[in-house]
């Protein structure tokens, strides 16, 4: 795991527990608290593969039944790759990140840009960096939530 602190326009914010090594993934951030905001995601499946989920426990089991629908990842405040979450997530190979530490930040906005590395034991969360007046920002190398190589 690369110990940057930029990747491709995106800076480091924080990192956590890697559950399953599935590389680089892209979404777009999304905090979903209690049951009804995963019930109103569920509704949207297009919008839950673009979505980085970012919930407070890595025991929220309210959050499970996202993962058969392939969200572009999980991040959890809590909980260990042992937890409920963390088992069944590696079944559907679901970047999950657990127990994040934000570093510079108190919390994620939802709508922020997120690209998760999933490789060895520690998960790495970058946010994108803003683009300053007069900047032209590069063209996204691919779609959020795909993986990127």
């Amino acid at each position: 795991m690369a110990n940057e602190t930029e990747i491709d326009g995106y800076r480091y914010i924080g990192q956590g527990y890697n559950v399953v090594p599935v590389g680089r993934h892209k979404g777009v951030a999304l905090n979903v608290t209690d049951p009804k905001q995963m019930i109103a995601l569920m509704k949207d499946p297009q919008k839950i593969k673009e979505t980085m989920v970012v919930t407070p426990g890595g025991t929220t089991t309210f959050v499970a039944p996202l993962l058969y629908k392939k969200p572009a990842g999980i991040i959890t405040y809590a909980g260990t790759p042992e937890s409920h979450l963390g088992i069944v997530g590696r079944n559907f190979r679901v970047p999950i990140i657990m127990t994040l530490t934000l570093e510079g930040a108190e919390s994620i906005p939802d709508g922020t840009p997120l690209l998760m590395e999933c490789d060895g034991k520690l998960g790495r969360v970058y946010a994108k960096m803003e683009v300053k007046a007069g900047a032209q920002q590069a063209p996204a190398d691919q779609s959020p939530g795909s993986t990127l190589g």
